[in-house]
């Protein structure tokens, strides 16, 4: 895409470097994020969180989503959107999850 912007005063001079550090440093961000349901069912199998917990602290959990995101992507608006929103959704399945599988009293 951005090779067809070239002209004669603009070359682009694409680096595998800048390309490799991008792409692994997305797929790391992303692989850790799918991580979350499995991550919260072990703190809750060990007793550590449970579901009240996590329904109290859902907005400081949606300010560190963003903040994560934030970080971990390039300073850019729709991707900051693309891994904020799965990882929101994904905290809502913890939720759930954490709901279903807590420890019965």
């Amino acid at each position: 895409f951005f090779l067809s912007f070239a002209t004669d005063h603009i070359r682009p001079l694409p680096s595998i470097k800048e390309y490799l550090t991008f792409s692994s440093k997305l797929l790391l961000a992303f692989g850790v994020m799918f991580e979350l349901p499995l991550f919260t069912l072990f703190l809750t199998k060990v007793g550590l969180i449970n579901y009240k917990q996590l329904v109290h602290n859902r907005k400081y959990a949606i300010l560190l989503v963003f903040v994560f995101s934030a970080i971990l992507t390039p300073p850019d608006v729709v991707t900051q959107l693309l891994m904020a929103g799965p990882l929101l959704i994904l905290f809502e399945i913890s939720i759930f999850i954490t709901r279903v599988s807590g420890k019965k009293k």
